[in-house]
């Protein structure tokens, strides 16, 4: 079962300076929406004082054991996934990248060869020690940072023969390669892990 998981996650790879005036800043991105900064700064005789951007959260209330055992394995799990759907999304782009520069689809096959088994040797190890819901997860959160579907990768790098085997495969386990994260609906409160991982509040 495990074997499945990480199988086709790895098809799915194949500060404000002291000079206000005279430095550009690197700032939220909110303050590009509403304030033109570079303007600002320049017409204002006075010191300009920019605050750090702060996230704020729902929480919603847990209430029962049952719910609160859920929201921690939730977490758990992300926190078990997620380096892992960065790092592995990047390396699926820059597989995506070298392919372009390849001239036939011999070159490019020879080329998607070697990557395989070298990330087989490198990720192999760390995806067998996956529980069954942190594949799921780790396979959805890869969708949400690639922008493409497991289905879609596998089919693109190996082949539709191969996307329509795993995919048929993944069905008799309730789980779908063609599954899209979603960030507004079932995913929400993943979503809400990723920001809050990304500034550093989880």
């Amino acid at each position: 079962m495990k074997k499945f998981y990480y199988v086709i996650i790895l098809l799915f790879i194949i500060s404000i300076g002291s000079d206000a005036f005279g430095q550009k800043f690197k700032l939220p991105k909110y303050y590009h929406l509403f304030l033109n900064v570079d303007s600002l700064i320049d017409n204002t005789p006075d010191a300009v004082i920019f605050f750090p951007e702060v996230s704020v959260y729902p929480q919603a209330e847990r209430k029962t054991s049952r719910d609160r055992k859920r929201y921690d394995k939730l977490v758990r799990n992300f926190l078990r996934t997620y380096p892992f759907a960065v790092e592995i999304s990047q390396v699926y782009k820059n597989i995506d990248d070298t392919l372009s520069m390849f001239a036939t689809d011999e070159s490019r096959k020879k080329y998607l060869n070697v990557r395989e088994k070298q990330i087989m040797n490198f990720y192999k190890p760390q995806l067998k020690k996956l529980t069954l819901s942190q594949g799921i997860m780790l396979v959805k959160l890869m969708n949400r940072e690639s922008g493409n579907t497991a289905y879609v990768i596998v089919d693109e790098l190996r082949g539709k023969v191969t996307a329509v085997f795993w995919q048929t495969f993944a069905l008799m386990f309730g789980n779908s390669l063609k599954t899209e994260y979603d960030a507004f609906g079932d995913d929400r409160e993943i979503e809400f892990l990723v920001k809050r991982y990304q500034d550093g509040s989880l």
